[in-house]
């Protein structure tokens, strides 16, 4: 049986059903209570009036059977005849005039006669003494310890039709004292019973109709009360499939607060999925449009979403969703690039597939909310899979390369025709005796335009090298307070012309110490060479006779950082942002006018990258620009070149 129960477990019974039948629970138990404390307040008050009759008739009846026993005394001498003499005489006196049953015993407690006066018939004694449940010691009690002729009422323990539940028993004694025997007496009849159980049925029928009542209550209350909650379950499974009508709020009561609560969700719902369908319908539009292969895979690495250019570029169709993409016919490094991306976030490579086409993928790992709820820090990088775009920049960069070759010939093709004419403007400058000034002055600016054309091919052979991965850093352990030294030394000169300082903080021997404290790092010193010369260069150019230029090193357990300070006329701050770029130039008559070209910062930014460092610039205008080189004093492991070049 307790097996069947567990694979059939009964229904629950019905919201309804509960309240129905609670509240007849309820009510039940409370008319219940309220019966059993009326009735046994009532039989309380019935037997102690019972018991108050039967001691005042009690009394009457005996002191009527003191008169008759005197009645029978000899007037000679006084005694009393037998008492088996005048027992039946005795009882029907007292009975028949009192209306109690009557039982007389002798002195020996022995039951003589006994006679119901109600009904006016003798009783048989011994069934009298049964019936009242006496014995010799209760007898002998009332007979010894009643004084002054006085009664007691004894509990019998009955309490049904043939059974009295107390009687009173006196002392049958003469004038001059003398006890006769006993005479007990109980009130006949079923008249207390009959009332009681008049009282015991009233109350359950009082019972039962309130129970009905309440019933019948409860079932209109549990049906007004089910109504809307069943309305609002349905209106909860219509709002599911998509159908958002109001429930009918019909009261103003808390029911009605749940109707209109729950009407204000549906709209609430309707308004979002309806935002919800709009997006979707923009990204499906979007992603139709893009032309970038854009997949997404769970964290079993199964594919749940492609675009068409993901079908065009990498043959993931709709035919391969719920497929591991590991199966599919795509390139191994682009399941490198995604694997990468789960377990660290993200990842970007470019990928070369048959020599001929080159690809640029972007993978990262998308966050499951259920994650992001939880306690933060968490090293669970499942995630909710991960989503990766793949870009075809087989066109972009056979243009780069194009570009960089035709920079690279022109700069090869302009290097020797310039040292030519490099060459022939020195034999002239011999010569400057025999020349006017004005010639003088003329050969003079093409020497300066040279040099300036000479420094730009060389600029951008530089960054063709960079472009094509041929630039190389030579690595040795270097003081950088030397190479700040020698890139001093070289612009001292310039400084001077223009009447700048320049000065180098922590560059002299301080008190104490027995020399000059090393900066030592990990670098190309020829490279940050030109690093420093460019900015300083930069400094002078673009600041006011007067103003002062400082070179200060800073140095932490894991790097070395070189800041420049100059109090020129400043960068504003919109220019910030694009001041790396490869030919850009803030102040472009300045820069004509001293002969910028735009690359100097784009070459240096790229040099101190190669090293793993930064470069980077903070600037107001007329108050000066501060420029910081931060150098790893270890190499950093580098990304690959095709990494670090998609990025």
């Amino acid at each position: 049986m307790g097996k069947g129960q567990g694979k059939y477990p009964l229904p629950s019974p019905s919201f309804r059903a509960r309240v129905f039948a609670a509240l007849v629970g309820i009510s039940a138990t409370t008319s219940l209570v309220v019966g059993l404390v009326l009735y046994y307040f009532a039989e309380d008050r019935l037997v102690n009036e019972e018991r108050n009759s039967l001691i005042q008739r009690s009394r009457t009846a005996n002191a009527s059977a003191g008169v008759f026993l005197e009645g029978l005394r000899d007037p000679e001498n006084g005694a009393l005849p037998a008492s088996d003499a005048y027992a039946e005489e005795l009882v029907r006196s007292v009975a028949d005039s009192t209306g109690l049953e009557v039982l007389h015993a002798g002195p020996d407690g022995k039951p003589l006669a006994a006679r119901n006066g109600l009904s006016g018939t003798p009783v048989s004694p011994g069934e009298a003494y049964e019936r009242f449940g006496l014995d010799e010691e209760v007898l002998e009690e009332a007979r010894t310890s009643s004084s002054g002729g006085e009664g007691r009422l004894v509990s019998t323990g009955g309490g049904t039709s043939n059974s009295p539940r107390f009687v009173a028993v006196w002392p049958l004694s003469g004038a001059e004292g003398s006890v006769q025997g006993s005479l007990v007496y109980n009130s006949p009849g079923d008249g207390l019973e009959k009332a009681l159980a008049f009282l015991r049925y009233g109350i359950l029928g009082a019972i039962g109709t309130s129970v009905l009542l309440a019933g019948l209550g409860s079932m209109v209350l549990a049906r007004q009360i089910s109504r809307p909650l069943t309305e609002t379950r349905d209106a909860a499974i219509r709002v599911a499939s998509g159908d958002y009508r109001s429930v009918p709020v019909k009261s103003n009561d808390e029911l009605g607060e749940v109707a209109r609560a729950f009407n204000y969700m549906a709209e609430e719902i309707r308004h979002y999925v309806d935002e919800i369908q709009h997006q979707k319908s923009r990204l499906e539009a979007v992603l139709e449009a893009s032309p970038e292969a854009v997949v997404a895979i769970d964290p079993e690495e199964r594919v749940t979403m492609a675009n068409p250019a993901a079908s065009r570029m990498l043959g993931i169709g709709p035919s391969s969703f719920g497929r591991k993409i590991s199966e599919l016919d795509v390139p191994a490094d682009v399941l490198t690039c995604l694997r990468e991306a789960s377990a660290a976030g993200a990842a970007v490579r470019e990928i070369e597939v048959g020599g001929e086409t080159t690809y640029w993928a972007y993978a990262a790992r998308m966050n499951d909310q259920r994650e992001d709820r939880r306690v933060h820090g968490s090293t669970n990088g499942s995630g909710g899979g991960t989503i990766l775009a793949v870009r075809d920049i087989t066109e972009h960069r056979s243009l780069e390369r194009a570009k960089t070759a035709f920079v690279s010939d022109v700069s090869h093709e302009l290097r020797t025709p310039l040292t030519t004419i490099q060459s022939a403007v020195g034999l002239l400058e011999r010569a400057g005796e025999r020349l006017d000034p004005l010639e003088h002055r003329a050969l003079e600016l093409a020497d300066q335009e040279l040099k300036r054309i000479r420094a730009m091919v060389e600029e951008l052979l530089t960054l063709a090298q960079m472009d094509s991965w041929q630039y190389s850093l030579e690595l040795t352990p270097t003081d950088l307070d030397e190479v700040i030294r020698s890139a001093l030394g070289s612009i001292e000169a310039k400084a001077k012309r223009f009447s700048i300082e320049i000065y180098y903080v922590g560059g002299d021997l301080q008190e104490g110490q027995d020399s000059i404290e090393q900066h030592l790092c990990l670098c190309d010193a020829r490279k940050i060479y030109q690093v420093l010369i460019n900015l300083l260069d930069n400094a002078v150019k673009y600041s006011d006779p007067g103003a002062r230029v400082e070179v200060r090193v800073l140095e932490d357990p894991s790097s070395v950082t070189v800041r420049v300070t100059d109090t020129g006329v400043g960068i504003p701050e919109e220019d910030l942002p694009n001041l790396f770029d490869r030919f850009y130039r803030v102040n472009k008559d300045r820069s004509r006018a001293t002969g910028g070209s735009g690359l100097g910062l784009a070459i240096s930014k790229q040099i101190v990258e190669l090293h793993g460092g930064s470069l980077s610039v903070e600037s107001e205008v007329g108050v000066g620009s501060t420029f910081e080189i931060r150098l790893p004093k270890s190499p950093l492991p580098r990304s690959t070149p095709s990494s670090s070049y998609a990025l």
